[in-house]
């Protein structure tokens, strides 16, 4: 019985044309515009060194010198990573009006810490500079108090590490500055499935519909219905999103960087965010499907928006100023998963996105079934 109503969802799932529509042919449609109105900006976006004031907080005028002129020499594939800029003037106005994309200061124990105004792919550079300085000046002065015969060793360890920024930092391909749209444009491809996992709680409800009538007059338990209905209401999304997500990697040749299996897999995995969304607000309540949809389409534009999919830099506002706003955020988390695999591959940032999409999805479907369940009718 389980089977039979799967696979008679599975042919609804397909034969529903709207459904089809917006889960395809809107990311088609717009992807398409993306290209068209980014294409050139694309091809345009050179990567140059990142332009950075050096502020020195140490007495020690030789310890200064030293580091400036090790950030001034770091190198990838020939280009200096960093355009020292010389701090003549007030380097917080610098960093104001733009100048600079962050400032480094030197503390009094030769550490260094960034003062940057936004969250972006040059800010990343800069972090892991200072991190990876500051880690090995850690491990200097922790050898050298306790193990002081293997100082050279570590020393040269140190000094062979010709990139402090390589393939294994920025683990993605593309650092193209709009790629960010692309992103929030699969995210809420992936919230729209919601749309056609709505209908299943809707189907359950005998005092909506008389197929919900029937559907609780029959021997399968509600339950495994809901269950039928949400596996296959997954699979068509899944389906179409990879069609979609296809069209943009190897039609359009945007380069989402990182990973192509994990990229498919992290879509998957949104795609069951958007199904278990909508299968929750299907079962809330005895709203009409109208007033459901308008739910999920106001919930889905709405998380969009905020995550940049309208105005670009909005993300990085959000984080500076509400950080909260952008953990909740489904959409935001989603790109956020793509963002990070991009630039740093399969790491801590990437998985807690993953882990992140995988119990929101489970809680919205153990929501909506214990939603469904408590519904009971004196007759049908």
């Amino acid at each position: 019985m389980f089977l039979n109503v799967f696979s008679k969802q599975l042919k609804i799932g397909f034969r529903n044309k709207q459904n089809i529509f917006w889960t395809l042919m809107f990311p088609v449609i717009l992807g398409t515009l993306f290209y068209v109105a980014f294409g050139s900006l694309f091809k345009s976006f050179v990567s140059e060194p990142i332009k950075t004031a050096v502020v020195s907080e140490s007495s020690n005028k030789e310890l200064e010198n030293t580091i400036v002129d090790f950030l001034a020499s770091i190198e990838m594939k020939d280009m200096k990573i960093l355009d020292i800029v010389d701090p003549t003037d007030d380097p917080d106005k610098l960093l104001k009006d733009e100048k600079v994309n962050g400032i480094i200061y030197i503390e009094e124990n030769g550490r260094l810490r960034l003062k940057a105004k936004s969250n972006g792919n040059q800010t990343t550079i800069q972090e892991s500079i200072i991190t990876a300085y500051n880690q090995s000046a850690d491990l200097v002065e922790r050898v050298a108090a306790e193990h002081p015969e293997r100082l050279e060793e570590v020393l040269k360890s140190i000094s062979s590490r010709v990139d402090y920024i390589n393939a294994k930092d920025m683990a993605g391909e593309n650092k193209d500055p709009y790629l960010s749209y692309f992103y929030n444009l699969i995210a809420m491809t992936a919230l729209f499935a919601s749309l056609n996992s709505l209908r299943i709680g809707n189907n359950c409800q005998a005092n909506m519909s008389s197929l919900g009538a029937r559907t609780n007059a029959s021997p399968l338990r509600r339950v495994m219905f809901q269950l039928a209905g949400f596996l296959a209401a997954y699979i068509v999304q899944t389906f179409v999103l990879c069609i979609g997500l296809s069209y943009l990697i190897f039609i359009l040749k945007i380069k989402f960087g990182g990973d192509i299996l994990m990229i498919y897999g992290a879509t998957a995995l949104a795609g069951l965010l958007g199904t278990a969304l909508g299968f929750m607000v299907g079962n809330i309540g005895n709203m009409t499907v109208e007033k459901r949809e308008s739910i999920l389409v106001a919930v889905t534009l709405g998380s969009c928006a905020l995550s940049g999919l309208m105005v670009g830099d909005i993300k990085a506002v959000i984080a500076e100023k509400a950080p909260f706003i952008n953990r909740i955020n489904p959409a935001a988390v989603i790109s956020d998963s793509f963002y990070s695999l991009n630039i740093f591959g399969t790491g801590r940032r990437f998985m807690e996105c993953i882990l992140y999409m995988a119990i929101l999805s489970i809680v919205f479907i153990a929501a909506g079934l214990i939603m469904g369940r408590r519904q009971s009718y004196d007759s049908i």
